[in-house]
């Protein structure tokens, strides 16, 4: 993906050579794989992929591949080399320290920032592997629902267990562990599922598949037993809030903006949301755009990411709707899954 753009940045910035080491997630946006350990080694006209023993040699289109032998090292060793890209946000002490023995000479700069960018901009191909992704996490909700009496589910695992196993059976593993959350443990955003009973009350999921290495991001809320009118119009304001997020989408607005505009629409409950409303999705889960004020990120054609609004009342229950979309000139919601409030 992008390799020849990242290259065109090396040689702008006169960056001799970029080294990536496992576990760096841009090895696999490069190579599109996900080898058991790897060295990456990118200059300005080359690339150089070194695998363990242990992994396929696979042919890979201006990347040459290499099994890594011991004394790889001295081969990589370069005095002339005066300039040497590193991934400042993953890289370790070790292996920084590795390459001032390789590169004595060298300056090591921070290319993250660059990296960030380049993937924050998806491909066609990368956008059609996040759209699979998503059609499975669709799919797989959709089985749910239909599935709900018959199955008979009576703890958060057991949902989430049919959620992932949908997954594995259509060519997909999971994103992210599956959350679903009952009542009171809906309250917190990030809840590690558990043997919880499920009763009434709203259940909260956050789930998604990944496919080729590409994932997808969804949370839907369904309302176990029959709401009550407050209950009704608690869930109503927030789906309000979360159409109305991807309605602004436009090139241009920050996604603070759109933040800001989610938490107006919440009114007396916008205390309550208590996270930020989304992420850039791709094959991190979590990755460029950010929607902080501190990055004052503006929306651009290509990226994909979530909406995500909630409501967290804690130790009562909690509510989150979140899609991933992709916007290239309008917005295109790639989860289609039901978002009125299913009553199960």
């Amino acid at each position: 993906m992008r390799l020849k753009e990242f290259q065109q940045y090396l040689k702008q910035e006169k960056i001799d050579l970029t080294v990536f080491i496992h576990p760096d997630i841009n090895i696999t946006y490069f190579t599109q794989l996900k080898p058991s350990f790897a060295l990456l080694a990118i200059t300005p006209t080359t690339a150089s992929f070194y695998l363990s023993g242990l992994d396929d040699v696979p042919k890979l289109k201006g990347i040459s591949v290499k099994v890594l032998k011991k004394g790889w090292e001295k081969k990589l060793a370069n005095p002339k080399v005066k300039k040497v890209g590193i991934n400042k946000d993953v890289v370790s002490v070790g292996f920084w320290e590795k390459l001032h023995k390789l590169f004595p000479k060298a300056k090591l700069v921070d290319v993250s920032g660059e990296l960030k960018q380049l993937r924050a901009q998806k491909t066609e191909e990368e956008v059609k592997k996040v759209g699979y992704a998503c059609k499975v996490t669709d799919d797989a909700f959709n089985e749910l629902v239909n599935c709900w009496k018959k199955q008979k589910f009576k703890t958060e695992q057991d949902v989430a267990h049919f959620l992932e196993e949908y997954f594995r059976k259509h060519k997909c593993t999971t994103a992210f562990p599956t959350i679903a959350a009952m009542g009171k443990n809906a309250a917190i955003p990030h809840y590690h599922t558990s043997k919880g009973k499920l009763k009434r009350g709203f259940l909260l999921l956050d789930f998604g598949a990944s496919y080729q290495n590409y994932n997808a991001d969804c949370s839907r809320t369904l309302f176990l037993g029959t709401p009550s009118k407050a209950e009704r119009e608690l869930y109503e304001l927030l789906l309000k809030a979360q159409q109305s997020a991807i309605a602004q989408i436009n090139a241009g607005k920050t996604f603070w903006e759109l933040q800001q505009s989610v938490k107006r629409g919440l009114g007396k409950y916008s205390s309550h949301f208590i996270h930020l409303l989304g992420h850039g999705v791709g094959i991190d889960v979590h990755e460029t755009p950010s929607f902080s004020l501190e990055a004052k990120e503006k929306i651009k054609n290509g990226q994909v990411f979530t909406i995500e609004p909630g409501i967290y009342f804690p130790k009562k229950c909690g509510l989150r709707i979140e899609d991933t979309v992709w916007f290239d000139g309008k917005v295109k919601v790639l989860t289609k899954s039901p978002k009125e409030l299913i009553t199960l």
